[in-house]
């Protein structure tokens, strides 16, 4: 009996000890396969790894900062390269709207081709041109890349003539005092001793604005003509409704009258000028008036030099 119990325990010894051999040689060849594991201890060591990450994270994360050094360097880099490339220079200047002045005449005066393209400024150009040729208006001036600038404007067209002993201008359609210059269609023309009645652009903007200017004459020594158009210039609208009123009245008159004392009239065909004054409210009066006055001079065999029916209540001739 002792002898089987002996003999049992001695294998079942056996076999742990052999179980326990296998499992060794199992984990060995396991650690020898499998790399280590760093072991961190509860949270704490958790925390710890995601805190390690998340600041290589924000070490390397570009910021706004970074973002916009890179926009400005990439500019800066495109600025210096166009401004030493030729091809930014202006090389096209486009001019429209012209009509009895040539585009060689006007882009001459300005004088950008070869100027660099982001050198150009718009509004001085606008400036420029103004001051030069009063009778365009509307101007714009746009700058194309790489080298363009175009260049629009309406030139102002003559309605009639101003003329006086020493020079001539235009009355445009809206009432603009402009040069007369280039060519342009046959009109009526006003022989004046004076200047017109007229108003600065700038008084025309104001509200209630009433101020006449009569000047004494254009030119002063060392003026230029243009000097006298530097600030746009309107008729008097008495005046243009007078002119405009009178040449309907005599659409066969090719030339009317002007003097500053009596106002507009005409050289009748008889040998006499003839006023009518500023304005023509009482026209049709006048008219009436007017061959009242010639019939009775004739019948008395006078021939006047003047006739002047300005004021209906005091007209008046002139014998020379």
């Amino acid at each position: 009996m002792k002898e089987r119990s002996s003999r049992r325990h001695s294998e079942q010894v056996r076999r742990k000890l052999n179980q326990e051999s296998q499992s060794s040689v199992r984990q060995a060849a396991r650690r020898a396969i499998d790399p280590p594991v760093l072991q961190t201890s509860g949270r704490k060591g958790l925390k710890g790894t995601e805190e390690t990450v998340s600041a290589v994270k924000r070490r390397f994360k570009p910021g706004w900062r970074l973002l916009s050094f890179a926009m400005v360097a990439a500019l800066a880099y495109f600025v210096l390269t166009a401004f030493r490339s030729p091809e930014y220079r202006v090389s096209t200047v486009e001019i429209s709207g012209l009509q009895r002045l040539s585009p060689e005449e006007v882009l001459g005066s300005l004088n950008i081709v070869g100027d660099h393209i982001f050198a150009i400024q718009p509004k001085e150009i606008v400036d420029s041109i103004a001051a030069s040729y009063p009778e365009l208006r509307d101007i714009q001036v746009t700058v194309s890349l790489p080298a363009k600038v175009t260049i629009t404007a309406v030139e102002r067209q003559p309605m009639f003539t101003w003329q006086m002993k020493d020079r001539l201008m235009w009355v445009d359609t809206e009432g603009y005092l402009i040069p007369a210059r280039g060519e342009a269609a046959e009109m009526l023309t006003i022989d004046a001793d004076a200047l017109p009645l007229y108003q600065v652009d700038e008084d025309l903007r104001e509200l209630g604005s009433t101020k006449i200017i009569q000047d004494k004459s254009i030119k002063k020594p060392g003026q230029s003509d243009l000097m006298f158009f530097a600030q746009t210039k309107h008729i008097d609208s008495n005046l243009l409704v007078a002119v405009l009123q009178l040449n309907a009245w005599m659409p066969n008159e090719s030339t009317l009258l002007y003097q500053k004392q009596r106002g507009l009239g005409w050289a009748d065909a008889r040998g006499w000028d003839v006023f009518v004054g500023q304005k023509l409210e009482s026209i049709n009066d006048k008219m009436v008036m007017y061959e009242t006055i010639v019939r009775n001079l004739e019948e008395q065999g006078i021939n006047p030099s003047m006739v002047s029916v300005e004021f209906l209540n005091a007209p008046y001739y002139r014998v020379d």
